[in-house]
């Protein structure tokens, strides 16, 4: 059982990470400092380092949370088995598309993992891979069954998730379309162009 200094290290660390990927979207990653981030959470820019090293290190934990969210969403749908590979596949395009849309995704994936040190961006690329891997395969299965035509199966996975992952670059909580409603239109037409 969690004591409460746990709980609240916990909950402060949530805090920061919040407000840290607010601020990413906002401004980018680059042109955000710690103090910002601080002084937004009425803080010294010292306490941060308590629950983190560094905005480097905010980065990297925003990256590989999204991350672990979107690989254990499509990992519980690549393992039902009472449903087709048609059904599967619309379902993880439209809950990866809710994934997507959540701030500190969105926020957060719109910046360069690029800018991270080589171990970093090394542990994000993994799990960015093994969602990849995870996505293939759900495609191959409909391919195996005959639900999909046959193609090039990394040329298309590469397509159809370049489209999705492309709504964290343009989606606004503020605009028309709700995460459903995209998540509805990319998996009809996506998924639609692969029926044979």
């Amino acid at each position: 059982m969690s004591t409460f200094r746990e709980i609240r290290f916990t909950e402060k660390k949530e805090d920061i990470f919040n407000k840290a990927a607010e601020i990413f979207a906002k401004k980018g990653y680059e042109r955000t400092t710690l103090e910002e981030i601080a002084a937004e959470l009425r803080m010294t820019k010292g306490s941060i380092y308590y629950y983190f090293k560094g905005k480097e290190d905010i980065l990297f934990q925003c990256l590989i949370r999204a991350h672990t969210l979107a690989n254990e969403v499509l990992s519980k749908i690549a393992e039902k088995r009472d449903i087709s590979p048609k059904e599967k596949l619309t379902l993880a395009i439209k809950e990866h598309v809710k994934v997507l849309t959540k701030k500190f995704v969105y926020a957060t994936l719109r910046q360069q993992h690029l800018l991270l040190p080589d171990e970093s961006r090394n542990a994000v690329e993994a799990e960015r891979d093994k969602f990849q891997r995870t996505f293939m395969g759900m495609i191959q299965e409909g391919i195996d069954d005959g639900s999909f035509r046959k193609t090039n199966l990394k040329m298309l996975s590469f397509a159809i998730l370049g489209s999705v992952n492309w709504v964290a670059r343009w989606y606004s909580p503020n605009g028309p379309l709700s995460p459903e409603e995209i998540g509805d239109a990319l998996s009809e037409y996506l998924v639609g162009g692969l029926l044979k």
